[in-house]
């Protein structure tokens, strides 16, 4: 088994991809997007498309910068929880207490 870092090296860890079951609340939601945009191309005039295209990709950019910042608070959190207990000694039971050593 390679290392970690390797595996995040070569692209083999992608934590910004996952696939979803045809028949998961994520893709069915997925549909009922299309769908709806589908309708609204319809409805829309040209300067309507526009304007919703800008907010879409704004929306877009915003939900782009929010999971970074959840992913990287995670990631900051796993590290430091992993450095609090390697250097503080002890462990955690099976309940979620810690002891000594």
């Amino acid at each position: 088994m390679q290392s970690i870092m390797k595996e995040l090296y070569y692209g083999n860890i992608r934590p910004d991809s996952k696939f979803y079951a045809k028949d998961s609340p994520f893709v069915k939601a997925a549909h009922i997007k299309r769908d709806c945009m589908e309708k609204l191309g319809t409805t829309l005039d040209d300067t309507e498309k526009e304007l919703l295209e800008k907010y879409i990709e704004a929306q877009s950019e915003i939900e782009s910068i929010v999971d970074y910042d959840i992913f990287s608070f995670a990631l900051r959190f796993g590290i430091l929880l992993m450095a609090e207990i390697f250097t503080k000694g002890g462990g955690i039971d099976e309940y979620g207490r810690r002891y000594s050593d």
